[in-house]
């Protein structure tokens, strides 16, 4: 009897700790949400941008293939607001894609990110000349710098477009 008992016990133990214990699929959504939630939560304040200093916008910059080749993060990773907004050709978000509200670091998935989205003629809107390896993409009303082999966002200036 007491063998019976004592595995009667240890089933139920181990049944308890079981049920007590989130599978480490759970674990790992529910520290995925954390860690998304956690990095919104302190995301950086939206400031003014009234547009570029090194340069006249609506003028081609001189000297652009002379970009800067090395980039210091800190000096680009702020979220700003556009003070003058720019007419362009309409933006068509890819069927099924909802609107989202973009912060630096976040990362675009691939699909923003390619040419068709790209925002070439930069200096026509007033925006910073990006930095080597970077790319302004248009997502929406905003602008997005953009590392072009990750997808990481650097910079965002909200609202350049109608």
């Amino acid at each position: 009897m007491k063998p019976v008992a004592t595995s009667l016990a240890a089933i139920i133990f181990i049944g308890l700790l079981s049920a007590q214990a989130p599978s480490d699929r759970q674990k790992s959504r529910s520290d995925i949400r954390a860690q998304h939630s956690e990095r919104h939560r302190v995301a950086p304040p939206v400031k003014p941008y009234s547009g570029p200093t090194n340069y006249r916008p609506g003028v081609r910059p001189p000297k652009l293939e002379q970009r800067r080749r090395e980039v210091d993060p800190n000096t680009y990773r702020y979220n700003y607001r556009a003070e003058q907004r720019y007419r362009s050709r309409p933006y068509v978000r890819p069927q099924g894609w909802y609107p989202h509200r973009w912060i630096s670091g976040d990362i675009l998935p691939a699909l923003f990110w390619t040419r068709s989205y790209w925002i070439t003629d930069f200096w026509l809107f007033g925006l910073p000349i990006p930095p080597s390896g970077y790319v302004w993409v248009r997502y929406g009303s905003n602008a997005l710098l953009v590392q072009i082999n990750s997808g990481v966002i650097l910079q965002v200036i909200y609202g350049v477009y109608y």
